[in-house]
């Protein structure tokens, strides 16, 4: 007797998606990944693996990649408009679960995960989810490329802006939680850093910082706190750029290079700080994991860990369960909690990065010194 193997289609090839996609394969499932970029999705500061996600990596094989892979970040200093040094948080310091806990490259992190499932499942760059079906049995997928297809589930773990989300759930700003703030990240010159350590500088509401753990560039980061929500275009990169240079406009320190560097970065990332809440991360066949249903946002530094940790207990739940409304119950029942405590924590995350006066920031600056 031949048994028919369930078949899903994971949309998003980053770090949920990759963490499922390993998952979904390993437990029998004939796995699609489909990605709208040409490659894996890359880019981004670096990232902590910490709490449960070390030991979901540990599972998968990978955590032995993932400590080799570990930067050699000494810490964060705090920066004064002369450049000089306010005080310093030595990186075991800042926001540590445990000892284990292991800062990474995104690009590296997503690049480990890419070689357990490179081989192992089928892969749609290139492409998007336009439509889906749904009907007791299955759910019938229609592509940009106007290709379609048929599975038995559908996972959406593609980002904040999830394209499955809006098709199953709704509409993006019934979900999306606005925390005040914007963010940008871009590469610049490496003499705008120091080798293995983060310089980060505040005025009131706005905070730039510097990343210099790569060979030969730095990342920057700038964030800046708003009243109101900021209506822009997300595809035109110039006006993005246009408002971030107008909230930087006049500070001090290294600010006017790094607007110089912006001008010119062709990998300029901008978005609201938010944080994604939803009633219910399944709908029908349908599943949302990462960014796409929880959202923590960066200030929480818990983003990558409950990508892969929300990943993992939803393939275990749909192992240990045959009926998959069952498994979907225990994913929600099981995560829910865990997502609750650590979106939860944003606001001490937002007071340390973006403090809103001069005496809060000489008050968090003086915890290093």
């Amino acid at each position: 007797m031949t048994t028919i193997r369930k078949s899903v289609l994971i949309s998003g090839a980053s770090i949920a998606g990759l963490t499922m996609a390993y998952w979904m394969h390993y437990y029998g499932y004939d796995v699609t990944v489909v990605e709208i970029g040409s490659e894996p999705r890359r880019g981004g500061t670096p990232i902590d693996v910490r709490g449960e996600s070390l030991d979901c990596a540990k599972r998968m094989g990978i955590l032995d990649a993932i400590k080799k892979a570990k930067l050699p970040t000494k810490g964060l200093k705090f920066m004064n408009a002369r450049n000089e040094v306010q005080g310093l948080m030595l990186v075991e310091e800042i926001g540590a679960i445990s000892s284990e806990d292991t800062e990474i490259r995104r690009d590296d992190l997503v690049d480990i995960l890419y070689a357990k499932v490179k081989h192992s499942v089928s892969y749609k760059f290139s492409n998007r989810i336009i439509q889906l079906e749904q009907n007791a049995s299955n759910v019938k997928v229609t592509f940009k490329d106007d290709t379609t297809g048929i599975f038995d589930f559908v996972i959406g773990a593609d980002g904040i802006h999830s394209g499955v989300r809006k098709l199953a759930f709704g509409q993006e700003e019934q979900f999306t939680h606005f925390l005040n703030f914007y963010f940008s990240v871009f590469t610049v010159d490496s003499n705008l850093g120091e080798q293995n350590y983060a310089h980060m500088y505040n005025t009131p509401d706005t905070m730039a910082t510097v990343y210099f753990y790569n060979a030969d560039s730095a990342d920057a980061l700038l964030a800046f706190r708003a009243p109101y929500k900021v209506i822009f275009d997300r595809y035109n990169v110039e006006e993005q750029k246009q408002i971030v240079t107008n909230a930087f406009a006049g500070i001090g320190w290294k600010v006017p290079q790094l607007l110089d560097a912006l001008k010119q970065a062709d990998n300029f990332y901008l978005d609201q700080g938010c944080q994604i809440k939803m009633p219910a991360w399944t709908s029908g066949r349908v599943a949302l994991i990462g960014d796409a249903g929880y959202a923590p946002a960066f200030p929480t530094g818990m983003g990558s860990t409950l990508a892969m940790h929300g990943a993992t207990v939803l393939a275990d739940a749909m192992a240990e369960n045959d009926n998959y409304e069952t498994a979907f119950n225990v994913y929600g029942e099981t995560f829910r909690p865990v997502v609750d405590q650590l979106q939860a924590t944003v606001y001490d995350g937002m007071s340390f990065v973006l403090p809103e006066t001069a005496e809060k920031i000489e008050a968090r600056n003086s915890l290093g010194k």
